[in-house]
């Protein structure tokens, strides 16, 4: 892969990132561009890094740890979904079918 190239891969992968409407897409589609982008910019890194002549490996062994910055950045949101979801159940199962009568007793 020449230099050109690899500048053209590396202005592709923004092109990508920013093509769909981010602001639009849903936490899933959005931690997923970005694990997306972080992978393939750091291929290219690799790629450049190589006809630099340096090793080229050391950004291709970081290229997956990298891409799980994007898990790490939305655990908090993907975390209180996980729980609101739960939160919602436990609600709707922790009220009986009973009127208030027959819940707590007492006259009319």
């Amino acid at each position: 892969m020449s230099i050109p190239r690899i500048k053209s891969d590396l202005h592709d992968h923004v092109e990508e990132l920013f093509s769909a409407d981010l602001l639009r897409s849903n936490d899933t589609e959005n931690q997923t561009a970005l694990k997306v982008f972080l992978s393939s910019t750091y291929s290219s890194l690799a790629s450049l890094t190589w006809h630099l002549g340096a090793d080229g490996d050391v950004f291709q062994r970081e290229a997956v740890p990298a891409a799980e910055i994007a898990d790490d950045a939305f655990f908090e949101r993907n975390l209180e979904q996980q729980f609101s979801g739960a939160r919602n159940d436990q609600t709707q199962n922790s009220h009986g079918t009973h009127n208030l009568r027959q819940q707590f007793g007492g006259s009319l």
